[in-house]
């Protein structure tokens, strides 16, 4: 993987007590990742300590985060809606080859999907004991908040995207609680707005304790003069607002560094080579709707009809009895309740809004892997759709059945290629590169694929550049899209000529002979 070794060496930093920048989003959770390594290196010469030292052994951190987030997609969604519809939200989790591709790599990508979750389901529980007025029961509430503002302090060791959960977590908390304000009632109000204001603050001070900590305290109280900063927001900021230039910053020097060199980079592109989506390539500024682009080919369609029917089930409530739901008039109260947007409030609010941001205002669109943190949530919800498993027509079941049945074969059909994952919207797998490119199909994966695939193919021309020339070629997407190289150096294969093969995926290979080349070369002007 492209930044893995970043992202290890990282982490091998904090636990050697150096928090210092060497790169814009390395973060301390990748710790984890190195903490088998480091304590190797307290052991004696032998299979243990060489196990430990081992990347795999790394890598099973991240495999771990996924399977903490799988659990919490099995638990919240049995919270919600029962045993069945966990078990199905579980199952669309399990079998999310997106999620499945980025859960073996050392990388901040499954830990920031982990703990948004994990901060997202105890704002819930926090807020689920929450009634105005009645001090008793806010004592019990205070556990899930301690728990919730712990979570979310940890949360801003993964990944800068957590930033965000502060006002958009305290929204929802509003939210939820809304219905419960009295608008004659006013010193109930006010209390509720005191008491607000004393939970975010305290949320803050917990996050800020968790930060400091987390890099290991780095220059903490720097004045906020003397950053020396990269972005043009942060250093306008600096230059308008001379009064904040003794100001004492109280978060560690390298992660204002880290999120201003973020802002840096997502607004001037350097680093991060072309974007490209649909054949179209552009520069620095990112294309709207990219992740719905995105996840429309490379979510599988099963789980696509899933969700897509569960939100449409749930916002009209007149459709629900057609499926199945509510078909005992019996049924009990608190059945329907589930479907109050108090509970749900906590789960689409962040969904909307990381939809809202990724798709509209984010320009480092390298790949899915960003987007990912919305889908754990939405496999929650889409447990709401079988709440009422028990009264489906057998017609809906074995649909339900045939639809399980096509999710694990689409997944299954790419292993053990799953970056490169694309659903059946793409027919031919060679041509996906028509599509999407960056990490969406090659993220340094296939390396080893590819040194295989040479030493059977000893032949084959790998890379030949601008150099025009027949023979079997075998060509890296990204490369001839033009996101990683100039998009001319390829623009003679990709225009007039189709690949006959890939290697896992992420290469493609041309055959091209001696007379298609004399033939390019005599009606076009590429070989002058």
């Amino acid at each position: 993987m492209a930044d893995e070794a970043k992202h290890y060496k990282y982490g091998m930093n904090i636990l050697n007590g150096d928090s210092d920048r060497f790169d814009d989003s390395k973060m301390p959770v990748s710790a984890l990742n190195a903490l088998p390594a480091k304590l190797a290196s307290f052991l004696p010469d032998g299979q243990l300590k060489v196990y430990l030292e081992k990347i795999f052994v790394a890598r099973f951190v991240t495999i771990l985060f996924s399977a903490f987030a799988a659990c919490m997609v099995f638990h919240w969604s049995r919270k919600l809606y029962g045993f069945i519809p966990a078990l199905i939200s579980l199952t669309l989790y399990v079998l999310d080859p997106n999620l499945i591709a980025h859960s073996h790599f050392v990388a901040t990508d499954i830990p920031i999907i982990a703990m948004i979750l994990f901060s997202c389901y105890w704002l819930w529980r926090f807020a689920k004991v929450s009634r105005i007025g009645n001090p008793a029961r806010d004592i019990v509430r205070s556990k899930d908040f301690w728990i919730f503002a712990v979570v979310l302090g940890l949360s801003q060791l993964a990944k800068y995207t957590a930033v965000s959960l502060y006002p958009l977590l305290f929204l929802a908390l509003f939210i939820h609680d809304l219905s419960t304000l009295r608008v004659q009632d006013r010193k109930a109000n006010f209390n509720y707005a005191k008491r607000f204001t004393i939970w975010f603050l305290v949320t803050i001070l917990i996050g800020l304790v968790i930060i400091n900590i987390g890099f290991l305290f780095n220059r903490t109280f720097t004045s906020f003069g003397d950053y020396e900063f990269r972005s043009a927001r942060f250093q306008s900021l600096q230059a308008a607002l001379p009064f904040l230039h003794n100001v004492p910053v109280p978060v560690p020097y390298p992660y204002l560094e880290g999120f201003d060199w973020i802002i840096q980079r997502e607004a001037t592109g350097f680093g991060y080579g072309n974007l490209y989506l649909l054949g179209q390539i552009h520069p620095v500024k990112g294309f709207a709707g990219y992740y719905m682009v995105a996840s429309l080919l490379k979510v599988p369609i099963a789980t696509q009809i899933v969700i897509w029917a569960s939100l449409v089930i749930y916002l009209f409530p007149r459709l629900r009895k057609s499926f199945g739901r509510f078909s005992d008039l019996n049924e009990p109260k608190q059945t329907s309740e589930v479907f109050d947007l108090k509970d749900e409030i906590f789960l689409l609010l962040p969904v909307l809004f990381y939809t809202i941001y990724f798709n509209f205002f984010y320009n480092a669109q390298l790949g899915i892997r960003f987007y990912l943190i919305v889908f754990p949530l939405l496999y929650v919800f889409a447990g709401n759709l079988f709440i009422n498993w028990k009264g489906f027509s057998s017609r809906q079941k074995t649909s339900m059945y045939a639809l399980g049945a096509y999710l694990l074969i689409s997944v299954l059909s790419y292993f053990p290629h799953y970056i490169p994952y694309f659903n059946e919207f793409i027919r031919d797998r060679r041509m996906a590169y028509k599509y999407l490119a960056d990490s969406n199909i090659d993220w340094e994966q296939s390396k080893e694929y590819l040194k295989k695939y040479q030493e059977e193919h000893p032949e084959a021309i790998v890379s030949p550049q601008y150099k025009i020339t027949s023979g079997l070629i075998v060509v890296n997407a990204n490369d001839l899209v033009g996101v990683t190289v100039k998009p001319e150096m390829y623009q003679w294969l990709r225009e007039n000529f189709k690949p006959v093969d890939t290697v896992a995926y992420s290469y493609l290979v041309y055959k091209i002979t001696p007379e298609q080349i004399d033939r390019l070369c005599k009606a076009t002007e590429y070989c002058k």
